[in-house]
């Protein structure tokens, strides 16, 4: 975990170089990219054993289902969320706080 000002740094010396090297840039996407295609196939393998779960599992494979079916929806939501955001800078919800 970086101090705030240290973050502050490294988010402008990233920003600068997002905008100064266009070949990083695209790296990152690609990286961004590849890992929200993980998180969909991943979804649909959780959605796709469902139903096995629910017909061989009993009352562990009702348990078993749900939690498929939860995780599933979050990575979805996550998914979601990191197409709707820029890669960088992080977006960030603190206040400024007093630095000694």
């Amino acid at each position: 975990m970086l101090e705030p000002r240290d973050e502050r740094e490294f988010d402008s010396m990233v920003s600068r170089l997002r905008d100064a090297d266009p070949g990083f840039t695209r790296r990152c996407d690609r990286m961004q990219a590849r890992q929200r295609r993980r998180w969909l196939i991943l979804a649909v393998l959780l959605w796709a054993v469902v139903p096995f779960c629910l017909y061989f599992g009993g009352w562990t494979g009702v348990l078993e289902a749900v939690l498929a079916v939860i995780y599933g929806a979050w990575l979805m939501r996550k998914r979601s969320r990191a197409t709707d955001t820029p890669s960088w800078p992080p977006s960030t919800d603190r206040r400024p706080t007093a630095e000694a």
